[in-house]
């Protein structure tokens, strides 16, 4: 306590501890927000978080398992990129995202359930991610703060985002927006004030380039065209430093360097393994395939079916959405964000270069997200496609949509934050005028809230549990189906057996094979193919098997040299002698 002495006596204020004033600051109280967000539109994995996925069972279950592979490998080491799927491939990891950045998550847990947790915590940390990062981006560009929470919100729970709820890949962008705050902050740079070198902090601008290589670190699906941003970003920043050089001085310079150097030489590393897959594969992605990707102009006022706000209304039709995989193809970025974004364009904060650069640089993004559905796609994103390095991996352009949202929360920022100068400009009452200001900021927030289906992965069966802790012998688990791939990699997280199964959207040529030959199985073929990749048992279903093409597995005889059979409550296990 202080006591101070004024005219009618002394008055005892109480001074907060240090620890209250930090809570009570702007960042932290913004990060409470964004987890707060997440948990709550994410609320059935937070009631459920070892056993519920949202986005229904698929994609969810292969990156739990990746996220728990990392966590095999630290604790029992091995090979990284040659992963326990697929066998006998190699660099099995590299066939998709690997998700590396949320290695910290690896500290902890085994099992199935450890791995669906793991799964969930990541899965919040991605939507408080973006919505911390945009904010603080739009915030250090001169934004007030419900402008930055208005830029946020877009970036984090946009309707767009609902057509990704199954990919963790997709959804994890907070460290685009964490990067590019970074940035500004350490060359002092806002829109409203422009390059302030005495402003500068160069600690800042080298962990732009750390949150950089860290964003990379989660995929490539993001990542490729983030790295195309970072070299026009890195460029424009060498420039301005070779320029004003002596304003800036020579930490910043420093700062920079070593920042590009760390950001390239990772972005380089992680390309080994992807461009070894390429080598020894072949994958790759054709020009039919982005076409068939390609998302129609409709698409970007069509909102995803389980957008809470929007359902039932002109914005849900997705009959105008063609198949396949309509999901890629909904680019509605929110009502809400689209009005002021243009009301933005003619009133804004924002010096007019600004504004008329951000409209330029949505338009571009725009153009580019349609695909070949902009007058064929030649001179936009099929000559990146042919053009530039990584770029042909990419078969899905609506996902760029994601720059174009990016920037129109920046332009809607800027009309937030001059309606905020006209209310102090006219005497309008603060509370009154933080509740005008707030409501663009709730109507954002209404159109993310999310109507969305969550799952829940079944269990591994007690039978293969026991398989997989008896053997050490590769694997081959049957029925194969689509779907049955992804529990098989979930389960696989119990023990990580070597198995032949896996699902990645890449095939290998011996998966191919081993597929094609057991659904004869156990004729002399399939099991000449099985001994032909070192595969020395097949663990098959019962029940799975039952209702599906391998039901004759299970009653065609046996050759007693070559096999035996064992069965349990719920699988027949066959070894090759």
């Amino acid at each position: 306590m202080v006591t101070d002495t004024v005219a009618d006596g002394p008055v005892t204020r109480v001074r907060a501890k240090p620890i209250f004033r930090w809570f009570a600051r702007e960042g932290p109280l913004v990060v409470f927000a964004g987890l707060a967000l997440s948990a709550i539109f994410n609320w059935p994995i937070v009631r459920h978080p070892k056993s519920t996925v949202l986005g229904g069972i698929g994609d969810p279950n292969l990156q739990a398992w990746e996220l728990a592979w990392q966590h095999h490998f630290l604790t029992a080491g091995g090979d990284f990129w040659s992963a326990n799927m697929f066998y006998p491939a190699k660099d099995t990891f590299a066939f998709t995202d690997s998700l590396l950045g949320y290695f910290p998550l690896a500290l902890f847990g085994d099992g199935q359930y450890a791995a669906i947790l793991r799964y969930n915590i990541a899965y919040l940390l991605a939507f408080a991610l973006a919505f911390v990062g945009c904010y603080l981006l739009a915030r250090q560009l001169g934004g007030t703060w419900q402008a930055a929470a208005l830029a946020g919100v877009v970036f984090a729970w946009a309707p767009w985002r609902l057509a990704h709820n199954s990919h963790l890949n997709v959804l994890s962008v907070g460290g685009i927006a964490l990067a590019l705050f970074a940035l500004a902050r350490g060359h002092g740079y806002s829109f409203r004030s422009g390059l302030r070198p005495e402003r500068a902090r160069p600690w800042w601008a080298f962990a732009g380039w750390l949150l950089a290589a860290w964003q990379v670190c989660l995929g490539f699906a993001v990542g490729i065209p983030f790295v195309y941003v970072m070299g026009l970003v890195g460029l424009v920043i060498a420039v301005v430093n070779g320029v004003r050089r002596r304003q800036l001085g020579r930490r910043v310079n420093l700062a920079n360097g070593a920042g590009m150097v760390v950001f390239l030489g990772v972005t380089y590393l992680l390309t080994i393994p992807y461009r070894r897959v390429v080598e020894t594969y072949h994958f790759g992605r054709s020009a039919h395939e982005v076409e068939v990707m390609s998302p129609p102009p409709q698409g970007l006022l069509t909102a995803h079916g389980q957008s809470w706000l929007w359902q039932g209304t002109v914005f849900d039709d997705l009959t105008r959405i063609p198949e396949p995989a309509a999901g890629e193809k909904l680019l509605f970025p929110g009502l809400v964000v689209l009005v002021l974004a243009l009301a933005g364009l003619v009133v804004s904060a924002w010096p007019v270069r600004v504004r008329i650069g951000l409209a330029a640089g949505a338009a571009v993004a725009t153009v580019l997200a349609l695909g070949t559905n902009f007058f064929g796609g030649g001179f936009t994103y099929l000559l990146l496609w042919n053009n530039l390095p990584g770029w042909e991996a990419l078969r899905t352009p609506g996902r760029l949509i994601l720059w174009t949202i990016l920037l129109l929360a920046l332009l809607a920022a800027g009309a937030v934050t001059r309606l905020s100068q006209v209310l102090a400009e006219r005497g309008v009452r603060k509370r009154l005028a933080a509740f005008v200001l707030v409501l663009p900021v709730l109507g954002a927030l209404l159109e993310g809230v999310p109507d969305q289906s969550h799952a829940t992965p079944p269990g591994i069966p007690p039978g293969l549990r026991q398989v997989f802790a008896q053997t050490r012998d590769p694997i081959l688990i049957l029925p194969i189906d689509t779907f049955g791939e992804f529990n098989y990699l979930l389960w696989s997280t119990e023990g990580f057996p070597r198995i032949a199964n896996g699902n990645s959207g890449n095939f290998p040529p011996q998966y191919e094979e081993i597929v094609a030959a057991s659904q004869s199985f156990p004729d002399a073929h399939s099991i000449a193919v099985l001994e032909k990749y070192g595969i020395r048992k097949v663990a098959v279903l019962k029940v799975a098997a039952a209702s599906s093409p391998y039901a004759e597995v299970l009653r065609r005889p046996v050759d007693r040299q070559r096999l035996t059979r064992d069965e349990s409550a719920d699988v027949v296990v066959f070894t090759l002698t």
